[in-house]
């Protein structure tokens, strides 16, 4: 993970905070920690003290080189994510009252345990604990907000450390576990009218030109004069005139 410092600014709030992969990466350490944490002293049990802990579990970046040399570890990482596109357009609903739009889709993912240790056969046995409470706990990890987790659990074969990750430390091995998972995100786009988007709109039209020199984007006309449009009617400016007709 990079040494570099990220921002410090207030960030705009996306999802499960300004980033869901993270939070959810932050969901899966903390459960295995939990899990770990129940087990009797010298049968890898997790503590949050690096010097009477059994095992380290951790994401990436967190912990440095160093410890993990002195006991077992569980570093997880994060797999690719895609946007499912479930629907047309993503579609969920439309608010009368603010005239703003609602979506919503499941981004499928993926969490890597790294299990690591010197010899190959205790990074399989960690490896195989970590995916099996996994799957038999999946109802905990439901109840935090993933969909379909702890079904298609896969186990990979036994590497260097160094194949997976370039800054583990050398002569250790590493069996990585696949947890795929979903996760449901809903947003709204603002009023059709919000001068945000009005303003979008009006760079993207005025800074689109026509490769063609006769440019054959016209603009609209009725018998040969170009229409005219001084002010736009709203689907915000429709809906309240609905109600004032209504209220009459």
């Amino acid at each position: 993970m990079s040494d570099a410092k990220l921002s410090t600014g207030v960030p705009q709030p996306q999802g499960f905070g300004e980033d869901p992969l993270f939070y959810f990466t932050k969901i899966f350490v903390r459960f295995l920690q939990v899990v770990f944490a129940t087990f009797e002293k010298g049968s890898y049990q997790w503590q949050s003290d690096l010097e009477l802990t059994d095992i380290i579990i951790s994401d990436q970046g967190v912990v440095g080189s160093d410890v993990i040399e002195k006991h077992p570890s569980i570093v997880c990482m994060r797999g690719p994510a895609n946007w499912a596109n479930v629907s047309m357009d993503q579609f969920k609903g439309f608010d009368f009252e603010t005239g703003a739009r609602w979506h919503t889709d499941l981004v499928s993912a993926s969490m890597l345990y790294n299990c690591l240790a010197k010899e190959g056969l205790e990074a399989q046995r960690i490896a195989w604990i970590a995916g099996y409470a996994t799957r038999v706990l999946k109802r905990n990890l439901l109840r935090a907000g993933l969909h379909r987790v702890g079904e298609d659990i896969s186990y990979g074969s036994e590497q260097d450390a160094d194949s997976l990750m370039p800054d583990a430390v050398k002569d250790l091995k590493v069996v990585q576990v696949t947890v795929p998972f979903f996760f449901q995100d809903t947003y709204s786009i603002a009023p059709v009218d919000n001068l945000l988007l009005k303003d979008l709109d009006l760079r993207l039209t005025s800074q689109v030109s026509s490769p063609l020199p006769d440019r054959s984007l016209r603009p609209p006309a009725l018998r040969g004069r170009v229409l005219q449009y001084e002010k736009a009617i709203s689907l915000t400016q429709r809906v309240l005139a609905k109600k004032a007709t209504q209220k009459k």
